[in-house]
This record gives C-alpha cells, structure tokens and sequence, in this order.
C-alpha cells in the first residue's frame, strides 16, 4: 500500500483489524522450515521463482548474549531501523499476530502487512544447539509476495561451551505490486539494506559495539 501521507496510528490500526482473517498472498506457506541455507533452497525447482536472501551474523557469546537477543525479538528489536516503522510494539510475537511495516522508500510512505505462521522456542534434538524465533507472510497489502523468518541461535560445542550467539534473516520473496515489478533493482536494494540494517539493530540490542557495514 502507497501512501503520499504518513497514516495515522489509528487508521493503521484499523488496517491490521481488516485484516486478521486475509489469506497469505503466496505459496508455500511454512516453506522457511524447509532449509537452512540460501544454497538448499536454490536447489529445490519450487522456490525458482523467488529471490532467496539469508543474512547471518554473529551478535556475541555466552547465555547472557543469547538471553538478551531473544527479548530484542520478542520486543520487535529488528525493525529497530530509521527508515523503518514496526506497526506496533505490543504486537505479541505468536501465530495468528498481523502486523504491519511502514517504511519511507523514495518520499512515498509504503504500508505492508503480513501474519505470522509459525514460533521457534527450544532445544535442537542433540541440545547443543537453542533457537527462539519466528516467520510471517506476506498479505495481499505487501509490495512482495513471500516469508521471511528471523531468528537467534545459541550453538555450543564441547570445545566451546559458552557458546556463540547468531542472528539470521532467511526469506524467499517475489514482486507482487507493479512498482516493485518496474523498479525492481531498487526494490532489490532496499531488501537488502533491510538485512543489514536490521542486523545492526539487533547488534545494539545486545549491546555490541560492532556493526555491519553496506557494501
């Protein structure tokens, strides 16, 4: 959605309550439980017709590291961005939850809506291995068609236990607007400039004095 003037927080919330019930806008939903990596997903014909992004960083070490970086995301912490608005904070994270994102692209104000379809909360099989997270799709109102997941993970190793502390933006995505589909190099660009935005943030959340920089 297109919009010359901001919108108001109560129209947006209006919107959201429109919307709690819309079918996702793509095919397949749930598809970013199928793989872990960008490669995996290349290799399978379904997904060829989507652009596949994955950003993955270290945000630090150790319990308190992991601990802090699952509230950031429980709190919305990724979208912490200054171009970017999260629509809105008491949103829970839980399946079935619409939100909304607005974002300032090019002097236009771009409202996007999508639902979350799935949580991530616990232990892998061997233990070593913790992640909190969770994915939404794209609705109808959404300048793509697609899901993204985001999630925290704490891997330990024998030789390591304290262990390392990731976070990772995965997503598989399409044009679904006509300004997306006409402008699609910068709409590339700004997918990626939310990865790596989004990654700083969560940086500051736990934070860490490091930052990513834009190629």
């Amino acid at each position: 959605m297109l919009c010359v003037r901001r919108p108001s927080d109560n129209t947006i919330r209006e919107y959201l309550q429109e919307r709690t019930e819309e079918a996702f806008s793509y095919s397949p939903v749930h598809g970013t439980k199928e793989y872990e990596t960008k490669e995996e997903y290349q290799h399978d014909s379904k997904y060829n017709q989507f652009d596949i992004d994955q950003t993955r960083i270290k945000l630090g070490n150790g319990r308190e590291c992991f601990e802090k970086a699952v509230q950031a995301l429980k709190t919305w912490k990724p979208f912490d961005i200054d171009w970017v608005n999260f629509c809105f904070n008491d949103v829970p994270v839980a399946v079935g939850s619409t939100v909304g994102i607005l974002s300032k692209q090019l002097g236009f104000w771009v409202l996007s809506f999508c639902r979350i379809v799935y949580i991530i909360d616990g232990p892998e099989e061997d233990d070593d291995v913790v992640r909190y997270g969770f994915a939404y799709g794209t609705l109808s109102q959404h300048l793509e068609r697609g899901e993204e997941r985001f999630v925290v993970e704490w891997r330990r190793t024998a030789a390591n236990p304290e262990g390392e502390v990731f976070y990772e933006i995965m997503s598989f995505s399409e044009p679904q607007h006509w300004m997306t589909q006409l402008g699609y190099p910068l709409a590339r660009f700004f997918q990626n400039k939310f990865g790596i935005d989004s990654g700083n943030a969560m940086l500051r959340a736990v934070g860490s004095a490091q930052a990513i920089k834009h190629i």
